[in-house]
């Protein structure tokens, strides 16, 4: 395959750039951040791929797959970058990009939800009911006091993220994969 970069290719690095992947033309391929992502084996998520891609300007190639968004966050390839390139910087450029595009899996939408309405990124009402049955008292978590919510929702909603992660006024939990010995 032929790559030919163009102003339409440098849109995309730029735009990268501009949300906080500054470092991104410092990489050069030496597979560090690669050889220590917990997920990359696992998942698409291949992160010297991607940081090659942005380089490039592969835009399609990027935004139409969904595996920026299996990154896990643990800056694994952070610590491992020889030149400090800043990949998870440049993960999370490329999912305002995606998520500015309207490219956001459905998963990221319900945690998303999750958050704004009950605290936490996953549900834990299971875990609530079995910690009721067995008289164990109640977690002081973000979710345990509504003035922590409504703080919360308060943040969320003075951001463009609440339209870009389309926050649900009405919404309701999809449901519970609390894992318990019930």
């Amino acid at each position: 395959m032929k790559i030919i970069l163009n102003n339409n290719n440098k849109e995309l690095v730029n735009k990268v750039m501009e949300y906080g992947g500054k470092r991104v033309y410092e990489c050069f391929q030496c597979g560090m951040c690669a050889s220590g992502c917990p997920v990359a084996s696992d998942t698409e998520h291949k992160i010297k791929r991607t940081m090659h891609q942005v380089t490039l300007g592969l835009e399609e190639q990027i935004m139409d797959k969904k595996a920026i968004w299996l990154c896990t966050t643990c800056f694994m390839c952070l610590e491992r970058c020889p030149q400090n390139a800043e990949p998870t910087e440049v993960v999370f450029a490329l999912r305002r990009v995606s998520a500015e595009n309207g490219i956001i899996p459905e998963a990221q939408i319900e945690v998303a939800n999750n958050i704004y309405h009950l605290g936490h990124a996953v549900t834990v009402e299971k875990g609530i009911k079995l910690r009721n049955k067995v008289n164990a008292p109640l977690l002081k978590t973000a979710g345990s006091d509504k003035k922590y919510i409504d703080e919360i929702q308060k943040l969320i909603d003075s951001t463009h993220s609440y339209s870009l992660l389309r926050i649900e006024k009405d919404w309701k939990p999809k449901r519970d994969d609390v894992i318990g010995c019930d």
